[in-house]
């Protein structure tokens, strides 16, 4: 609706100020519609549990959600850590869900999926690389591609081949330079082209990243019932948006237990930043009175309760200790509807706040264990022996973007030459946005 007819912002339901002022809504994309009809193929919601055992959520994750491929190389070290338990205890797989999610991509149209990533300088890219090996799929840059009459290309040893599905793992604004962000080095030129051309599909689709807009949370449950015409079956963590007066007002009379911060934010709520007030007070000393800066800022501010959480039992200097978690869960757009990734990861705090708050303190992480009542298959993607196929059976090997320059490194140094400079795609602009974090 915010990218087509707008009748939520028509309707009354949703500020178009919110929206229009949001630097994830890009104006290119708007009427622009997928080549597979849906706006999002991969979520992740970050989800936490109140002390009285009721589960809310604390973000969505719509950008260019990570942490599946960390979820799955977590279990992969824990099933061979506690391998004997592990044969034994009916713990649900997490290859059904990859392989689903591989095969709907697969089956889109002329389907030849790739995965799109910012490179080696987003801390991320060991996730990239992983599931790019894993799911047998062509894990490319910016700079590997190409348009041609309104058809993604990627460049291969034997010449230009189209590729028809991008898994997004690049935040959306750095996708095109042209019509976007032109200060992108690790973009491909006219790829907004192309999508309006129906030429490629795009997972998720570019723009989907306002919904992780802060503000936006205290206008989910409405949204719901206007559009499922039902309440959330998961009630987010709640939130009052500074520009209507009534829940300004609130927020000024409750902001001892609150955290109040910019609206347009898309991080999490225990990923505090400047401009923040907690508990009724700045995180920075010397700033004015906490009720004039509300009421200045007004819409652009947002007040979230500070919610506690439940704990979950930890191994630490040799005894158990109770500490706050959250759990990542993924879900994947198939055929028949979602699915749900049976598992995930837990984020444990370091301290015994049970404040959502002190996860920006960092922490363990913990594999998320389904357990089945009966055994159940032991489903696999990892090829015999414990190695990756690197290349599916019937697919022609690209040299594709770190391992071309490899390459061509190595090609140089027994020429006796200087390798040829790879361009300077990530000088003088970002290098990777937000979606290069775990966020």
């Amino acid at each position: 609706d915010i990218y087509g007819a707008q009748r939520l912002v028509a309707g009354g339901h949703l500020p178009a100020e919110l929206v229009a002022s949001s630097p994830e809504w890009l104006r290119p994309m708007m009427g622009v519609v997928p080549k597979s009809g849906h706006f999002l193929h991969h979520l992740a919601f970050e989800i936490g549990r109140n002390p009285d055992g009721s589960w809310f959520v604390l973000g969505d994750r719509t950008q260019a959600p990570s942490g599946a491929g960390f979820a799955l190389e977590n279990r992969m070290a824990t099933s061979r850590v506690f391998s004997e338990f592990y044969a034994r205890a009916n713990i649900r797989r997490l290859a059904g869900f990859f392989r689903t999610f591989r095969d709907t991509l697969e089956a889109m149209p002329d389907g030849r999926p790739a995965i799109l990533t910012p490179g080696p300088n987003t801390d991320t890219y060991f996730e990239h690389v992983f599931i790019a090996r894993y799911l047998g799929l062509l894990l490319l840059e910016g700079e590997d591609l190409t348009v041609e009459d309104g058809r993604v290309m990627v460049r291969t040893v034997a010449g230009l081949a189209p590729v028809s599905v991008l898994w997004r793992r690049l935040d959306a604004a750095f996708a095109d330079p042209l019509e976007l962000d032109e200060r992108s080095h690790i973009g491909s030129a006219g790829l907004v082209s192309a999508l309006r051309a129906g030429g490629v599909g795009m997972v998720n689709a570019l723009g989907s990243g306002v919904l992780e807009t802060r503000a936006l949370m205290a206008f989910i449950p409405r949204i719901a019932e206007v559009l499922l015409n039902r309440k959330l079956a998961l009630p987010n963590i709640a939130t009052w948006w500074c520009g209507h007066e009534s829940q300004r007002a609130y927020v000024k009379a409750n902001k001892d237990r609150m955290m109040v911060s910019p609206a347009l934010a898309c991080d999490l709520p225990f990923e505090l930043r400047s401009g923040t007030v907690l508990g009724g007070k700045f995180r920075e000393a010397g700033q004015g009175p906490v009720d004039d800066w509300i009421e200045a800022e007004a819409g652009r501010l947002v007040g979230q309760e500070a919610v506690s959480l439940s704990t979950t039992p930890v191994w630490h200097e040799g005894r158990l200790v109770a500490r706050p978690m959250t759990v990542r869960v993924f879900l994947a757009r198939a055929a028949d509807g979602w699915v749900v990734m049976p598992g995930g990861y837990a984020r444990i705090g370091q301290s015994n706040d049970a404040t959502a708050l002190a996860m920006q303190r960092g922490g363990s992480v913990a594999d998320v264990w389904i357990v089945a009542e009966r055994p159940v298959p032991r489903e696999t993607l990892v090829a015999a022996g414990g190695s990756f196929d690197r290349v599916r059976q019937g697919r022609q090997p690209v040299l594709a973007g770190p391992l071309r320059r490899t390459l061509r490194g190595h090609v140089a140094a027994v020429a006796g030459l200087s390798p040829a400079p790879c361009g300077n795609r990530r000088s003088g602009g970002p290098a990777h946005g937000p979606a290069g974090r775990i966020p």
